[in-house]
């Protein structure tokens, strides 16, 4: 069963990370739909379609969040995404991800689907 109150612990921390100026790296367009559902406003940039040098040039010396899904493509992309970001000087954090992946792994798996699962326990807190 899922802790409504940790899931929304975890998301406050996201969005007040991403007030505070942190960019949050995502997989695709529905997982910023997603988030920004979740009433996260800040700056987030999809990984799929982004070149090294823009990604370089968006994130500057920003605080970045990696927010990939928790299936193993996911998992690849993190890792690639924190080796290449440390290559340029910057640290990535993935603490937020895996928090997100301890409340929710064991019902969603992707960034896209957090807004309907936080709605859904809104209103059926007992359901999930």
């Amino acid at each position: 069963m899922i802790n409504y109150e940790r899931l929304l612990k975890v998301l406050l921390e996201l969005k007040e990370r991403s007030e505070d100026g942190a960019v949050i790296l995502v997989e695709g367009r529905r997982d910023v739909l997603s988030l920004r559902k979740l009433g996260i406003y800040g700056k987030i940039i999809t990984i799929s379609n982004i070149s090294k040098a823009k990604l370089v040039d968006d994130l500057g010396y920003c605080d970045v969040i990696i927010l990939t899904d928790w299936d193993e493509k996911g998992e690849i992309l993190k890792r690639d995404l924190v080796a290449k970001l440390s290559s340029w000087g910057v640290v990535a954090d993935t603490s937020l991800r895996k928090k997100l992946f301890e409340v929710v792994g064991n019902v969603v798996t992707e960034v896209e689907d957090l807004a309907d699962l936080f709605f859904k326990l809104q209103t059926h807190p007992r359901s999930l």
